[in-house]
């Protein structure tokens, strides 16, 4: 949904902010029918690759099937999503890293003391 919201604010598109929209439902149904599927797709397909990656006790597997997931997730998104502009790809997999870097930090660190 981040990605969605940056590339709104990229292309200086807000007609779905727009009151007309808001209050008519059509925000509403877009966002259902449009926006919402492929995020849940993508949780479908990757949440179980990356809660395991995080049981991985080697820093060195977490690292391979981090990067695997974002890999399959750039391919997924560009493929079904954007095919006239693979660089929205490239900013799902910077969100990625960003979010799993914001919420998983802590254990990240973690296993980073493991190796020194």
């Amino acid at each position: 949904m981040a990605l969605f919201g940056l590339l709104m604010i990229k292309n200086r598109d807000y007609k779905l902010l727009e009151q007309q929209n808001l209050l008519g439902g059509h925000s509403l149904t877009y966002f259902v029918f449009i926006m919402l599927p492929l995020p849940i797709l993508s949780l479908l397909l990757f949440g179980l690759p990356t809660y395991y990656s995080f049981k991985v006790k080697n820093i060195l597997g977490f690292i391979i099937l981090i990067n695997c997931v974002l890999l399959a997730e750039y391919f997924l998104y560009t493929y079904l999503a954007s095919q006239e502009n693979l660089w929205n790809g490239i900013y799902l997999a910077i969100i990625s890293i960003l979010v799993i870097a914001l919420f998983f930090y802590r254990h990240i660190i973690s296993m980073l003391k493991r190796i020194v």
